[in-house]
């Protein structure tokens, strides 16, 4: 079984990614989703938009961060696929705040003949790359330094000055990687079939990313968890009377409203439908959702849990906190 660890920072479009790998080549891989909380927004939107869903299992780890608090936990999860599952590939897709030096760390112990782990992906947008790493150096570096293949997201319209200036402090933290600075879109199908390649033994390739890193910031001597302090708060009942409603929550988030909020997203009754939102690097959409019910979710710090619950569901106590 090969591992592809594919990280990013929230909303950086990880999910998207995922969704373009499968399209774009032959393989039918196992994908594990780190869901952030109790939600399973993510995984739901990979069944839902991928062509060949019927042919991909997707399973949910939803404890805890994979980096840290349930590392135990998710490190029999991966066993457990390869035992009674046994793919050929295996795609994991940790939280947003997971740090990728711990994740790869807590692979080591398994990695064999049998077990191997792939090239890591970390999927970040360049537009959003100065503030990201101004707000959370430690878990943005840390990301960027263990990863083989950095891919730029969301970069259509970014200003080629952006991007080459991005293309060169990626360099600065991460020398040896292999940046993707035009849109993944773009590349071929050599290239994406390339992702699910072994280059390097199994243990031995993980020994050698993480020990490269060590000296860089962010690296895989500067503790298993993020420094940045993440809360979350997720809410499963709840709704608006019209889309304005729901606007206005979305931009208050935007200014500051209910604490820091770097990521939200979720379904909810707006009127007589079901409408998803997504909000992530200083903006929001708002689409059509075939789910049926309410999940929300948002990360970021200082979250305050009591305004939130009482904008979205009046007051009432069905919303629960969790800290990172």
């Amino acid at each position: 079984m090969k591992i592809l660890l594919i990280s990013g920072f929230l909303g950086a479009g990880k999910t998207t990614f995922i969704k373009e790998l499968i399209n774009r080549t032959d393989e039918r891989p196992v994908i594990m989703e780190n869901e952030y909380g109790d939600n399973n927004l993510d995984s739901n939107e990979l069944r839902q938009s991928t062509a060949k869903e019927e042919d991909i299992q997707i399973l949910e780890f939803m404890e805890g961060c994979v980096c840290c608090t349930m590392k135990d936990s998710f490190v029999n999860s991966v066993l457990t696929v390869f035992s009674s599952l046994n793919p050929e590939y295996l795609i994991i897709e940790p939280t947003g705040v997971g740090k990728l030096s711990s994740i790869i760390e807590n692979l080591k112990p398994i990695l064999n003949t049998a077990v191997f782990l792939l090239r890591p992906v970390v999927v970040i947008s360049p537009d959003n790359y100065r503030d990201n790493m101004k707000e959370w150096p430690s878990l943005y570096s840390d990301q960027i330094a263990n990863a083989s293949i950095v891919v730029f997201s969301k970069c259509e319209h970014t200003d080629p000055d952006i991007i080459a200036d991005v293309v060169k402090e990626v360099k600065k933290i991460n020398p040896a990687a292999e940046i993707v600075s035009e849109h993944y879109t773009l590349k071929d199908k050599e290239w994406w079939d390339g992702l699910f390649n072994l280059k390097g033994g199994a243990k031995e390739e993980a020994e050698s990313m993480t020990a490269a890193t060590a000296g860089r910031p962010g690296g895989a001597d500067s503790g298993s968890a993020a420094e940045d302090s993440f809360s979350q708060v997720s809410i499963n009942r709840g709704g608006f009377r019209n889309p304005g409603e729901l606007i206005q929550l979305l931009e208050d988030c935007l200014h500051g409203e209910f604490g820091h909020i770097a990521r939200a997203k979720g379904t909810l009754w707006v009127s007589n439908e079901v409408l998803r939102f997504d909000l992530a690097d200083r903006m929001y959409a708002i689409t059509d959702s075939p789910d049926d019910g309410c999940q929300c979710v948002f990360i970021g710090k200082n979250l305050d849990e009591k305004k939130l619950r009482k904008r979205l569901c009046g007051g009432e106590r069905n919303s629960r906190i969790m800290l990172k």
